[in-house]
Parts: C-alpha cells; structure tokens; sequence
C-alpha cells in the first residue's frame, strides 16, 4: 500500500510541478475587441497563416469580414474560421463619415427566417438574407430602402435589387 501510495505522491506532484512549468512559461492568446468591419471587394483574394505566409484559405466572393489590427500592410481576420492575414490591398474599409446614401449595409437582428427582399415597399418578397449578408443603399427612406446585394446567402442572389426594411440593416 505504501508504494501505491508513493507512486500516487509522486504522480500528482509530477502533474502539479508540469501545471507549474507550463504556466510560467506559457502566455495566453491576447483577446483582441473586433476593431473594424471590411469588404473583400476584388476575390479571389487569399487569406494567409502569417504575411506573404502559405495560403490558409481564399475568399471567392465579395464578403464582408472582421478585421482585428495590422501588420505591415496585413489585417488580421478571423473569415478562415481562424486568425489569418489579408493584405490591404483586398479589402475595403467602410468610413464611419459616410452617409447612408453611399453606405454598404450589413444584414442584422434576424431572429428567424429572412430579410425581404421585395419588389416595392411592403411588397411581394423576391429573395430573402441573413443576418452578416451586405448590401449597398441606392435610394429610400426609413424605413423602406431601395439596395442592391452584395454578399447575399448563394451567388443567385448577389446583384439583386429589391426594397427592405432597415429596421434590420447596419449601416456604418
């Protein structure tokens, strides 16, 4: 009993004395606040493990992504499911000067279902998007706008027209 004991001792103090080690020594990731939202405007556009890195994944269609800080030229973004780097070159930022009238929009606060898009205010429904999809404002007023889409959720809905209710749009 003595020796099972002693070998139980000893294996906790090896896993609390590995436990102590690891965490001197170990620095976890910094948690960095989402600090702006971008266009990928001109696809393919290739998303990297480090800058001029191996490719991680690549962006196909126009989306819209999260970007958190620079290096170089490079904006680090989460759109491979994990952080990679973009290069400045393939994105567009949205300035926070502009008016709506020239704005990209983000779909937003679908609890289920769609966005309308509709052929006329309060009309009939042509396609609908979800929450993240981006769409450009044309023309209207709150809360009807008249937009194109963007980033919709398949490729038969990009450059689609239609009218929505901006109670469920963001636009910057």
């Amino acid at each position: 009993m003595t020796n099972y004991f002693s070998v139980k001792t000893f294996l906790k103090i090896g896993i609390t004395f590995a436990t102590l080690t690891i965490s001197q020594n170990f620095s976890p990731p910094k948690v960095i606040a989402q600090s702006a939202r971008a266009v990928v405007f001109a696809p393919p556009s290739n998303v990297r493990v480090s800058p001029n890195g191996q490719v991680l994944c690549s962006v196909k269609s126009v989306t819209s992504i999260n970007t958190y800080g620079s290096t170089n030229g490079w904006y680090i973004t989460d759109v491979c499911g994990r952080n990679g780097y973009i290069h400045h070159s393939q994105i567009r930022f949205q300035s926070t000067s502009e008016s709506v009238n020239s704005s990209s929009c983000f779909v937003t606060n679908i609890r289920a279902g769609q966005l309308a898009v509709r052929k006329s205010p309060g009309g009939e429904s042509i396609v609908g998007l979800n929450n993240n999809n981006l769409v450009q404002y044309i023309r209207g007023d709150f809360p009807w706008y008249y937009i194109k889409v963007i980033e919709g959720p398949n490729r038969r809905v990009n450059g689609r027209t239609g009218w929505v209710n901006a109670n469920y749009l963001e636009c910057p």
